[in-house]
Formats: C-alpha cells, structure tokens, sequence
C-alpha cells in the first residue's frame, strides 16, 4: 500500500468510474510496477490538462496513462452495454389483457348482441426463474469487462515504463557521446600538435579530424533520439498536436539505479509462480468458465415448461349476470430440447479449462526465462564495473601517456579509446536489459518483487573520460 502514490488518488475521470472498487484496488496493483525505480519518485510539480507536466517520475506517468489513455476509456462503454444487457434481461413477459365476446350476431336467438357472452381477462407467465437466470448470466458476462481492463491497464504500465526506460537510456547514451566527442576533440588538439612539430604524420591528424565529424554526428543522432523517445512516453497520455510541449518536459529518473534481486532461495521463487495464478488473464478464464455454467443452467432452465395462468370475468347478456373465468396452461412434450446446446456447453467449459492450464504453464516458463535473464543482467553489469571498465580506463590513460612520447601510434591509441567507448555502452545496454526484465516480471507478476538500493553507488563510470581530460 505504501506505493500509492499521492498522484494516484486524484479524482478519476468520468470514464473510469464504472469500476471504481475494483479500479481503487488494482491501482495499486499497477503502481507495483514502478517499485525499481521507485526513486524517481517526484512531487515538485503540479499538472493540470491546460498545461503540459514540468517534470515527470515513472510514477507520475503511469498515474496519467491509467487516467488518460484512450484505450481504457473504452471499457467504461463496455461497462455500459453489458450493464444494459443486465437491464433489458430483467424484463419479463408482459401479462396480456384479452377481451373474448362468443354467441353474438349469429342468427334467430343469437342474433345482435342478446344472447351474447363477454369475456374480459388476463394472462400472465410464471417466468421469474427464468428472468432471474439470464440476469445472472449477463452480469457475469459484464465483469469480463473488470479483467480485460485489468489486463490492458497492465499491458499499458508495462509499455510507460518501457518508453520511460528508453528516454533515460537514450539520455545516457547522448552524456557518454557528448564526452567522446570531448575527448575527441582533445584528441585531435593532441595530434596537432605533434604533426607541427614533425613526430606524427598528417595522415594522423585527418583521422582525428574525421573522428571529431562522426562524433558529432552521433551527438546529434542521440539528439533527436532522447527527443523522439520524449514524445513517445508522454504521447501515452497527452493528446496529439503537442510536438513542441514535450520539450519542456523534465524526465526525473536515473538509470543506473538498479532493482536489487532477493530471488536467493526457492521460497521467493514459488511465491512468484503462485502470483501467477491470480493474474487477471487467468481469471479471466475462470469468469468465462462461470459465464459457460451460467449458461448451462440457463439453457436447463429454458426447457421447462413455463406454466400461463389466465383469469377474468364474462358476462351473460340474456340474464345479465357476471361469472369467474381461470384457466391454466402447461406446454407438453420432448424436454430435452436444448440438449445438443448443454453439450456443446459442457465442451466449451471443458475447453476453457484446458486453455487456463496452458496459459499458467506458458506463464511459469516464461517467469522462469525473465528471472534467469535478470539474474545474468546483474552479473554482466557486475562483472563490467568490477573487472573490465576499470581494466580499460587504465588502458586508456596508459595509451594517452605512451601516444604522447612516441611510444603507442594513434590507431593503437584511439583503438584504446574505442574499448573503452563500447564497454560503456554496452554496460549501458546491460541496465537497460535489467529494468526491461524486471518490468516484465511486474507485469507477469501483477506484483511488486525488487526493492530499490537506494544507497548504492553509481557503478557506471563514463565520467572517468571526462576526468582523464582533466588530467
């Protein structure tokens, strides 16, 4: 509960409020899934939908997505034809008012009307079981809506996160290129001046040249990436038409802090596969299981016969006396008429729960295949800042020093360079393959399962380019 977040508890738009209980509690459910980044956490912002967010935290724009995004408004329509289904179902069968008059304008005794006899009625069907059935049925049918919404709100903060991801990677991405191209730069200073001065050749100094040029390519490249993956998450609840509003718009996250993983013994492995079994997309199954039994009993129901009652008054004109009139009708014959319906019932229940046994088996394998990556994710980003990029920031420094009297060429030097620029970048990659898993497994889960270490140093050293330059 601590996850709920103060931007969470906002009044719901209109559309949202046809599954207000459930909607409050599986809220909470979504905002799980920013548990590894939860500090990002952000409240020095106000947002109205005149203005377009200052600063967003991956809380933050899971909270407007549930609100905003076009896909779940949806279901509040939905919600409103099965609750119209619902409605219309409770309708029973009109009674029926009849008006019979008999022996009238005949011939001799029974002609005109002196001889005739009226009969004023009404009939109704004892249909109350019957009507209450299919009410049933159709409010069983309508909280299908519940879980599909559940699903896709899900599906939804899984895809936020993911585009919040990216804007962070790509931000990292164009820090690390930004001070390439520095260094770079710097490069090109260097090898300048030695070709002045005769000790390296102009061959040199036209490849540090041409390497200052694609750097800055990439810088801009990464330039437009950060600001395409901006639009990209914050399109998830703003309208379109806005293409310079994002701009603006503070991202509030780090990527490298990363989920710390407590999956250490097989009690926290087989917590997480028990999940499994209460996630909406299984319990979708079984709702439509209990639609199909509903409809089992309807179609029983529907065989019986429905028993009419009539009653009335009639008058007799020749004596002008008035007398009582009931009657009851009882339809007869094969009583197995939905017979071949109720099997193929049987065999759609028995369907659906062969289907709810593969999708938990499909779900305990891919668990199984998302906590095995996250776990060598780890140990990539594990084994990359405690062995090789200090290796190769050593390297580095040793080959700046080694270039600069004669000792290393400048292919050898910036050959250096470049081990060092695609480790970083790859230990890069390697967070954003941890985050990616571990919301995966969130959203497998409907579940929170990492805690954030917040305390824990930044592993990832690109600065170290930047003191080198320094130096």
């Amino acid at each position: 509960m601590k996850l709920f977040t103060q931007s969470f508890t906002n009044k719901k738009p209109t559309a949202n409020r046809f599954l207000s209980r459930r909607y409050v509690k599986f809220s909470v459910a979504v905002l799980m899934i920013t548990s590894t980044l939860s500090a990002y956490t952000y409240s020095g912002y106000a947002y109205s939908e005149d203005s377009p967010l200052k600063s967003v935290d991956l809380s933050t724009a899971i909270s407007q997505t549930m609100n905003m995004h076009p896909e779940l408004k949806v279901f509040a329509n939905q919600a409103d034809i099965y609750k119209g289904y619902a409605q219309q179902a409770g309708i029973q069968v009109r009674p029926e008012i009849g008006l019979t008059i008999e022996d009238a304008m005949g011939t001799g005794d029974h002609s005109g009307f002196k001889s005739a006899q009226s009969t004023l009625s009404i009939s109704w069907v004892l249909d109350n079981s019957l009507v209450k059935n299919r009410v049933a049925n159709a409010k069983i049918q309508g909280s299908t809506v519940a879980f599909a919404r559940e699903i896709k709100a899900l599906d939804l903060a899984a895809q936020t996160a993911k585009y919040f991801i990216q804007v962070l990677v790509n931000e990292e991405r164009l820090k690390l290129s930004k001070m390439s191209l520095k260094q770079a730069v710097k490069s090109f200073e260097a090898v300048t001046k030695r070709v002045n001065t005769g000790k390296s050749s102009l061959v040199d100094k036209l490849k540090s040249q041409a390497e200052v040029a694609k750097r800055e390519l990439v810088v801009e490249d990464l330039t437009h990436e950060v600001d395409a993956s901006k639009y990209q998450l914050l399109a998830q609840w703003q309208g379109q038409g806005q293409s310079e509003q994002h701009k603006e718009t503070n991202i509030i996250g780090s990527l490298l802090s990363l989920p710390h993983l407590p999956l250490t013994n097989s009690t926290d492995v087989d917590s997480l596969f028990t999940h499994l079994k209460q996630l909406p997309s299984v319990s979708l199954f079984a709702t439509k299981q209990r639609i199909v039994q509903s409809e089992i009993e309807l179609a029983r129901i529907e065989t019986k016969p429905l028993w009419k009652f009539t009653t009335g008054l009639r008058r007799y004109e020749t004596t002008d006396d008035f007398g009582l009139v009931a009657g009851i009708s009882i339809p007869f014959g094969d009583s197995n008429q939905n017979k071949g319906k109720i099997n193929a019932l049987h065999a759609s229940k028995t369907e659906l729960e062969t289907a709810s046994q593969a999708l938990v088996h499909q779900l305990n394998t891919q668990l199984y295949v998302l906590i095995e990556q996250m776990k060598h994710s780890q140990h990539v980003i594990h084994a990359m800042t405690k062995n090789l990029i200090p290796v190769l920031e050593q390297a580095f420094v040793e080959a700046e020093k080694a270039y600069k009297i004669g000792r290393y060429s400048y292919t050898e030097w910036t050959n250096t360079q470049k081990e060092l620029l695609d480790a970083q970048s790859d230990l890069i990659a390697a967070y954003q393959n941890a985050h990616l898993n571990n919301i995966e497994i969130e959203r497998l889960t409907g579940t929170s399962l990492f805690a954030i270490n917040k305390n824990a140093n930044t592993p990832f050293n690109a600065q170290s380019i930047e003191k080198n330059n320094e130096k």
